[in-house]
């Protein structure tokens, strides 16, 4: 619960703390109203205190559909006092405000050293608040097969306080022969810091990319195994006097085995089963846009235990199917100059 007095004009709240607005008057009645950045009214009530306070609940619910990808501009109004603050989309409960999160910390859930490969979209998403921002830049190290070098490189630069950047942070981008083996990263920004640990991971059948917790895109991979259980659905009728079965309906759902997974993959994949916006992920463009219909989420915190989380999804297309097709390997493609000899 937030009171309306403590709002201030101008800062950032995650959508989370501002789901109770509690309003002190000791008015008969109090008018309270919702404007978003475009004008459009969302809410515009009068509502009678009890004992000199009026809650207004469910603001989360409210303003989420008006959040379309990460953050968004509302003016809340309480009788003559209007106040316009930026909201930020939070599927999760945060231990700390956005004032002093958005600083300290990418958007997303993981706060753990990831696992990636040479091969895999990582993307990090910053919404920088402060008045001057820094840069996004990575420290790579190598083994050469004697030591570990290390070596900086410029991801981001000259980004605009107030606006949400998505930055490639891949493993590909850190790769350098001429000094040896990549083999981890770290990207910071400021007080930001994430940390990559790059190996040669199983082959992954099946990539995703979804909107996580704050409606920034991350990739998830699963490494597992994949199992196809299409469901088919048969409409028929006597036609001329015989059976005629004139209508077949597939749906083809597709369940997917994460593989062990360290902490950080365990907050990627949860991140996944909240997610209401998943495509797939191919050769690093997003391709079909798909649902995730059952997850299967269940992980302890022992040692021991590596976690292998299952999602079950679909394609959203009424078409649920795909034939990919295979050719047969050439040993030139259409690059080749046939003009060389």
């Amino acid at each position: 619960m937030i009171n309306f007095d403590d709002i201030i004009t101008g800062q950032w709240y995650f959508i989370t703390e501002l789901d109770v607005v509690s309003l002190q008057t000791s008015d008969n009645s109090v008018a309270f109203s919702v404007v978003d950045a475009n004008g459009s009214v969302i809410l515009n009530e009068s509502y009678v205190p009890y004992d000199g306070a009026v809650n207004i609940r469910f603001m989360v619910a409210l303003l989420t559909p008006y959040i379309t990808e990460v953050a968004a501009d509302f003016v809340l109004t309480c009788g003559n006092t209007s106040k316009t603050v930026h909201v930020v989309q939070c599927r999760t409960m945060v231990d700390e405000p956005a004032m002093t999160f958005l600083p300290s910390f990418w958007l997303t859930t993981v706060m753990t050293e990831r696992d990636t490969a040479v091969g895999r979209k990582e993307l990090l998403t910053v919404l920088p608040i402060e008045a001057t921002v820094p840069d996004v830049v990575a420290s790579a190290s190598y083994w050469n097969g004697t030591q570990v070098v290390t070596a900086s490189r410029t991801l981001a630069q000259g980004l605009t306080s107030g606006a949400v950047t998505e930055v490639d942070v891949s493993a590909a981008l850190m790769v350098d022969n001429t000094l040896g083996t990549l083999v981890g990263y770290t990207v910071t920004c400021g007080e930001r810091t994430m940390r990559y640990r790059v190996a040669a991971l199983n082959t992954a059948d099946v990539a995703m990319l979804m909107r996580n917790t704050f409606g920034a895109w991350e990739a998830v991979y699963f490494a597992g195994m994949s199992e196809s259980s299409p469901e088919y659905t048969r409409d028929s009728a006597m036609v001329n006097g015989a059976l005629k079965l004139y209508h077949i309906d597939e749906v083809d759902s597709v369940k997917c085995w994460t593989g062990p997974m360290r902490p950080s993959g365990v907050d990627l994949a949860r991140d996944l089963a909240r997610s209401t916006d998943v495509v797939l992920l191919s050769r690093g463009a997003a391709a079909a846009a798909v649902v995730i219909t059952g997850t299967e989420m269940k992980h302890t915190t022992a040692d021991t235990d590596l976690a292998d989380l299952t999602v079950t999804w679909r394609r959203a297309s009424p078409i649920s199917t795909e034939l990919k097709a295979k050719r047969i390997p050439r040993l030139f493609d259409e690059t080749f100059d046939e003009t060389y000899n």
